[in-house]
């Protein structure tokens, strides 16, 4: 290593400042394209709600009670649509007062209780259909089929390694406590 790069410890091996360069572009692009990511979609889906007189966090409500008509528990929902167990007893309570969802009130544990679409409901899920189409198609234009699907594969494999990750810090965050 020359005098003009200097080393930088970077997780208790020496790295150029080169490599740091490059891990910091990357660091930068892969969280800014996926913020922007997931901003374009919750911008689409309030936009394509907004018509139906509805917000975008219900898309995926909808959605996903659509494809599970025995109806599902605010637990299950919130891991299916990837939102916390609040924003989704929100969005449950603003759908079930628009006569969109109803619940199987015959359950004893409120926890437990099944959610499933009205039949007003099951009419607006079966209308996001095309509008899903439509987003899907726009966000892979040039994209051929296999390079798509290469590319749900990979981000598939990010979010799992991620998790994976965070499940290790957490898991270390919890024995150092325990100490």
């Amino acid at each position: 290593m020359s005098e003009e790069e200097p080393s930088i410890a970077v997780g208790g091996n020496a790295a150029s400042a080169e490599q740091v360069r490059s891990v910091s572009e990357r660091f930068d692009l892969f969280v800014s394209l996926i913020c922007q990511l997931n901003r374009s979609i919750r911008r689409i889906k309030g936009f394509e709600m907004r018509e139906l007189g509805l917000r975008g966090v219900h898309v995926m409500i909808l959605f996903h009670l659509h494809l599970h008509p025995e109806g599902l528990t605010q637990t299950r929902l919130a891991t299916l649509c990837a939102e916390d167990k609040a924003t989704i007893s929100r969005a449950v309570q603003d759908l079930a007062e628009s006569g969109v969802i109803a619940s199987d009130s015959a359950s004893p544990n409120h926890r437990n209780v099944k959610l499933s679409l009205t039949k007003h409901g099951n009419e607006l899920a079966g209308s996001l259909g095309e509008r899903i189409k439509n987003a899907v198609e726009a966000g892979a234009a040039g994209l051929p089929d296999k390079a798509r699907d290469l590319l749900y594969s990979m981000l598939e494999r990010v979010n799992d390694n991620l998790a994976a990750y965070l499940a290790t810090m957490e898991g270390h965050r919890s024995v150092k406590g325990a100490i």
